[in-house]
């Protein structure tokens, strides 16, 4: 799978260097960058925010250790998950095609003052591993639990 554009310009969705000795130490498990994909914000409300329904694009990086769950996508740290954390549980993992990766949340779960449902998706040739490896983490698979897809407001 071709890494994203701004990835081959300019290094953006690079792991950085300062944080890759760290990361490597703790064991990583499965790890890519450069990554295309986009983040679906539905319903989701926050100080400031306020999205009915809304896709962005993005350049990024993911990484599961031994010990954490490290994800950087849009200039910032999105998703930063002890894999002991019972917040584990709640991040929904699905591989819906062939070299894309799907990890959806409930923004109340993890920020305080949010909610609505927000879902990441990565287009990488690892995505089974990723997969494999949270579902082991005790992350659950996404039919496995009610999800709004925000259209209608109907739990599927």
């Amino acid at each position: 799978m071709k890494k994203s554009w701004l990835y081959r310009l300019f290094g953006v969705g690079t792991i950085p260097r300062k944080l890759r000795p760290t990361l490597e130490a703790e064991g990583i498990l499965v790890a890519d960058e450069g990554m295309g994909g986009r983040v679906i914000f539905r319903n989701v409300r926050g100080p400031g925010k306020r999205y009915v329904y809304r896709i962005q694009g993005f350049s990024g990086w993911l990484v599961v250790t031994r010990t954490r769950v490290v994800c950087h996508a849009l200039g910032k740290r999105q998703i930063h998950i002890p894999l002991d954390d019972p917040k584990m549980a709640a991040l929904s993992v699905d591989v819906p095609a062939e070299h894309r990766l799907s990890i959806a949340f409930e923004s109340a779960d993890f920020r305080k003052g949010w909610n609505g449902r927000i879902e990441y998706r990565f287009n990488t040739d690892k995505a089974f591993q990723f997969c494999d490896a949270l579902w082991a983490a005790g992350a659950q698979r996404k039919g496995d639990a009610e999800i709004d897809d925000g259209v209608d407001g109907v739990l599927k």
